[in-house]
């Protein structure tokens, strides 16, 4: 087992082909925008936080779901464990983004056993 666990779920994340329809969706389930980009928002209901992005090609993918972010402590940590562990990176490394912003978002994604996309994120001040 890593010594760098993830400390919960940071979000799931979902590509829309129409992303207005799409927040206006799940905010009728009682999530409440945190980030609202052109392109992008985090949605939160509680503990739990959705990512709606719009879709970057026509094609719908297989299921809707992208990836699943697990929230991180030490990002730097886990990702030395995770490439120890020999899993496939498929992120440039550590990433940042404005997702957040002004908070830091820095992010790594690597392939599970069945080829699902996971994400270690660490959004700090």
């Amino acid at each position: 087992m890593i010594k760098n666990v993830p400390t919960g779920l940071a979000h799931v994340a979902i590509p829309a082909g129409d992303f207005t329809t799409t927040v206006e969706f799940y905010k009728n389930f009682g999530f409440v925008p945190v980030v609202m980009h052109e392109f992008s928002c985090i949605l939160e209901n509680g503990s739990c936080r959705l990512e709606i992005y719009r879709r970057r090609v026509d094609e719908k993918p297989a299921g809707a779901i992208d990836h699943i972010a697990l929230a991180s402590e030490n990002i730097d940590a886990a990702y030395e464990e995770i490439v120890a562990m020999g899993c496939k990176i498929v992120s440039n490394g550590i990433e940042s983004n404005e997702m957040f912003a002004p908070r830091s978002n820095r992010f790594f994604l690597f392939l599970g056993p069945n080829n699902e996309r996971i994400e270690f994120a660490q959004v700090s001040d």
